[in-house]
């Protein structure tokens, strides 16, 4: 069952077909956070901006960049930003421990996180993990609990690897001999960025066989602080970059780099082109029935020890 925090028929046509009448309303300031650096994963939200439809929507927007890979999370629950992005694992933990975060739309609905290695080394299979180096880069844990879940379905428990903390420079760590094979990377952009460098990458699901999908990214909001009318328009606008982007990929990327000069590298253009099939088409839209399993799934594995009602943090599902 797909709950969808759906924006009116009267809003979804003052904002396409009236946008001088909400530009003649004045912009409000939003901020907006990501989960990480700019890259291709954020699409939508900079063709939204780049061409306007976040101020035809009435909205004046910025990105608001996370300095540590958990002030995403923070930056919404004090304030910063209105609308920030997570990981639904992540979100759901934060959420069970007491957070006071809601889920307000989706931005990839299917898992990217992997274990990544080079292929032609010593790891050929998932066992074959059992007493290698596995680097991380990702300050919080929750990838790291997931990726020991996967590991725990092959017989392999946290004392079979020794986790390598190698910080951001993952893929040269693992180029260099380093550690044996990475985890809490992205398999749109590591592995490519491995393959440019000349190795094979090779890549493991960590999702495979051992827990339900869940969403990569999902739009968040405070929901103590929440603003209906801001969500609401920020998801029209964000679907319609999705639709910009999906109709035109290559227009879609030239306005992508024109944000930032600097996105424009080859790694970026082909994580481009990796990630355009995975956004939603339907940002608004939050698939209840994946969190509910997803829910299970965690009190079944001890990383949480109950899960709240998913009508207390859907934003729209009704009780």
């Amino acid at each position: 069952m797909l709950s969808r925090s759906v924006p009116t028929v009267a809003l979804f046509l003052a904002v396409l077909l009236f946008p001088a009448l909400a530009m003649a309303q004045g912009l409000k300031k939003v901020a907006i956070g990501v989960d990480w650096f700019i890259n291709p994963n954020h699409g939508p939200l900079v063709v939204a901006l780049e061409r306007g439809y976040f101020k035809e929507a009435g909205l004046d927007v910025s990105i608001v960049t996370p300095e540590k890979t958990t002030d995403n999370v923070t930056m919404v629950l004090d304030g910063r930003v209105a609308i920030g992005m997570s990981d639904q694992p992540r979100t759901q933990i934060e959420i069970a421990n007491g957070s006071t975060l809601s889920v307000v739309g989706t931005l990839i609905p299917v898992p990217l996180n992997a274990v990544l290695t080079i292929e032609g080394g010593p790891i050929k299979t998932v066992e074959d993990i059992r007493g290698k180096r596995v680097g991380f880069a990702d300050s919080e844990k929750t990838e790291r609990d997931l990726l020991m879940i996967a590991l725990a379905a092959q017989g392999i428990n946290g004392q079979d690897i020794t986790l390598v903390d190698v910080e951001f420079d993952m893929v040269s760590a693992l180029l260099d001999g380093k550690v044996d094979a990475l985890t809490d990377v992205y398999r749109n952009f590591e592995p490519i960025r491995l393959q440019l460098a000349g190795a094979t990458p090779k890549v493991f699901d960590v999702e495979a066989g051992t827990m339900p999908i869940y969403s990569e990214l999902v739009y968040i909001a405070n929901n103590t602080l929440i603003e209906p009318d801001v969500v609401d328009k920020f998801l029209v606008a964000v679907e319609r970059g999705v639709k910009a982007i999906v109709d035109d990929p290559d227009a879609g990327w030239e306005t992508f780099i024109k944000y930032d000069p600097k996105l424009d590298t080859e790694l970026n253009r082909l994580s481009w082109e990796a990630t355009v099939p995975l956004y939603s088409t339907r940002p608004a839209t939050v698939d209840e029935a994946a969190f509910a399993r997803f829910a299970t799934f965690l009190v079944a594995n001890q990383l949480v020890a109950r899960m709240p009602a998913l009508n207390t943090y859907i934003y729209g599902l009704q009780p």
